[in-house]
């Protein structure tokens, strides 16, 4: 496994998945959900404005922020 799959791949959501009560699921997926809603709210703060076409970026680098938290607590976290 690479750099980008060890960090960004998809092993923590299949671990979710695999081991995790639909409750929980369901918790992580709306903390993702509030994480975005805040990088949203910081950018219209900073900027003064709503984003537009902005608005890709900061959902790409949100969820591969996202993705690293859970890879690193369900995957790497446990060996």
């Amino acid at each position: 496994m690479g750099f980008f799959g060890r960090w960004f791949g998809f092993e923590g959501w299949k671990r979710l998945n695999a081991s995790q009560s639909v409750l929980q699921q369901i918790a992580y997926r709306i903390g993702f959900a509030i994480g975005l809603a805040v990088f949203i709210i910081a950018y219209v703060m900073i900027r003064k404005q709503d984003p537009t076409w902005e608005l890709v970026p900061i959902t790409l680098v949100w969820f591969l922020i996202y993705q690293s938290l859970l890879n690193f607590i369900f995957v790497q976290g446990s060996r």
